[in-house]
């Protein structure tokens, strides 16, 4: 009797990361339920031996692992652990992990809490469990392991089944989430396409006399928190000074919520639907530049990440001359790199790339304390604004560089944040489940120095919508690489651009939306309607 009371103890522990598994269907639900009370009571059985403790605590860091996970992103987003949250956790730097754990105390706690429960669990129990009970799991585990492959046989028949027979049985387990990580290493085995796919590019070369091209990437700014675009507090003093050297679009959107997703849309030819295969992310502005006889940096605060896993480093290191720092740190630690590479000798133009780390959560950690400012008073508006007043003042730095010298600079954010929650408060954060139109709206601006000429152009076009996915005809334009395509006339600075009525955009899934039917946060904040899962946080990128 005691071993049944056990057995049906371990069931309702297993039930909670079921609970957790988003809108899977009921099988799914008592599938996981099952394999995860077959697992307990198998560690139960082998736990009197050493390698038993040791595939118990394994098991239990794994299942803490999942079901805090699980948690995190449902009370803080209400979404699911998916194949871009889990993109985004490979190419999550080190420092950057221990900044959203420290914003984030409470959940730590919680996987605490879920590894004590789940390894006490089977520690009290495991000296009730005989060894007919554990080889009776371990049949029953084996015949699950078996039936899973057995179950999704045509996908044995597809290259790297491996990959995809792994995914199915990790999802039918309390380790579902893992099942994510699984299938982005399988969708990255393109990612090695980008650099050996061949371009072949048609175009002219219009020779406007700058020499410099400065692309500064900003990280999760909102532009209704710039003075630039008319916010009450004065965060972008330097900027508003010299609004008159440049070109400010009014309307512009990213084409994604987070990182991962909506630089490398931003930088290359590509459509929305062409995103599964990594081959069309080759043409991009670093490839193009290379072509067109650019010399090009690329300097980064973002931290390094392997150019296998992340579509952003393999476009990156196309690049000449390439840049990171180990860890993220203060944007203005880029400013060596930037000196020595406006100050590199060579006779072809350049384009220098800079990925900032600008106003990312916890905003309060992108800026010199001394640095902090207080515009509102509310201590989150503050922090945001601040980091928004320091980027300010770090591109100024780089203008100051570029003054009187034939140069140009482009700046937009890669993303914007929501502000406000569930309940109405101040927390700024990725746009995740049902997100707001906020998490869209972005700065762009182009800068010209005093010995560089503006284009002529229909400057309606600024005050028109614009989405960043139509960046890389944009810059092709600015750099005076004239495309011989019809495309090309989805630049601004083209005589035939027509500007969209409305604008696409995808979530963190990939999902496509439509900026007219996104709400705002202020009539319907973060988790208020709560729907299937589809989306994910970024960096959290």
């Amino acid at each position: 009797m005691r071993v049944f009371i056990i057995i049906f103890y371990f069931l309702l522990v297993s039930v909670i990361p079921a609970l957790f598994s988003g809108d899977v269907s009921l099988i799914a639900k008592i599938v996981i339920t099952l394999s995860g009370a077959l697992i307990m009571v198998l560690c139960a059985g082998a736990y009197q031996s050493l390698l038993g403790k040791l595939l118990t605590v394994s098991i239990t860091i794994l299942w803490a692992l999942n079901l805090s996970v699980s948690f995190f992103f449902y009370q803080k987003h209400d979404i699911r652990f998916s194949s871009s949250i889990a993109e985004t956790f490979i190419n999550t730097n080190s420092s950057e992990t221990v900044g959203m754990l420290s914003y984030n105390i409470g959940y730590v706690i919680f996987y605490i809490i879920a590894f004590a429960i789940y390894f006490l669990s089977i520690h009290k129990c495991a000296k009730y469990i005989s060894r007919r009970t554990t080889l009776v799991s371990s049949v029953l585990l084996c015949g699950y392991l078996l039936a899973i492959p057995l179950y999704y046989t045509s996908l044995l028949k597809k290259t790297d089944s491996h990959f995809l027979i792994g995914e199915k049985y990790l999802l039918n387990t309390p380790f579902y989430n893992a099942g994510a990580l699984v299938k982005i290493f399988y969708e990255n085995r393109g990612i090695k396409k980008i650099s050996s796919e061949v371009v072949s590019f048609n175009y002219d070369k219009k020779d406007v006399g700058t020499e410099i091209y400065v692309l500064v990437i900003g990280e999760s700014l909102r532009r209704d928190h710039m003075s630039l675009y008319g916010y009450q507090y004065d965060t972008t003093p330097n900027l508003n000074n010299r609004k008159s050297q440049m070109l400010v679009f009014d309307n512009a959107y990213s084409p994604a919520p987070v990182t991962i997703l909506s630089v490398p849309i931003s930088l290359a030819n590509i459509r929305f639907d062409q995103m599964q295969d990594k081959k069309h992310y080759a043409d991009n502005i670093i490839s193009l530049a290379n072509d067109a006889g650019f010399k090009t940096y690329w300097l980064s605060n973002q931290g390094k990440t392997n150019k296998r896993t992340s579509v952003i480093s393999a476009i990156a290191n196309m690049a000449n001359n390439k840049k990171w720092n180990e860890f993220v740190g203060y944007d203005e630690e880029l400013f060596d790199y930037f000196t020595e590479a406006i100050n590199d000798k060579t006779n072809q133009k350049k384009l220098i790339v800079l990925h900032t780390y600008g106003s990312h959560e916890p905003a309060c950690n992108r800026f010199p304390e001394e640095q902090f400012k207080k515009f509102s008073g509310q201590e989150d508006d503050d922090c945001y604004d601040s980091s928004i007043a320091y980027t300010d003042k770090f591109l100024e730095s780089l203008l100051q560089q570029l003054d009187n010298k034939p140069a140009t600079l482009l700046y937009f954010s890669d993303h914007a944040l929501q502000r406000l929650n569930a309940d109405n408060n101040v927390h700024y954060h990725h746009g995740v489940n049902s997100p707001k139109k906020e998490a869209y709206e972005i700065p762009l601006f182009i800068w010209y120095s005093s010995t560089t000429s503006k284009p002529v152009f229909n400057e309606k076009n600024l005050r028109e919508p614009y989405s960043t996915v139509n960046n890389y005809w944009l810059m092709s334009d600015w750099l005076g690489i004239q495309q011989r395509t019809s495309a090309a006339c989805q630049s601004p600075l083209r005589s035939c651009y027509q500007a969209q009525s409305d604008i696409k955009v995808i979530d963190g899934n990939r999902a496509p939306l439509s900026i007219k039917q996104l709400p705002s946060e202020k009539t319907a904040p973060q988790k208020s309607n709560k729907k299937p899962v589809h989306q994910t946080v970024t960096q959290v990128q």
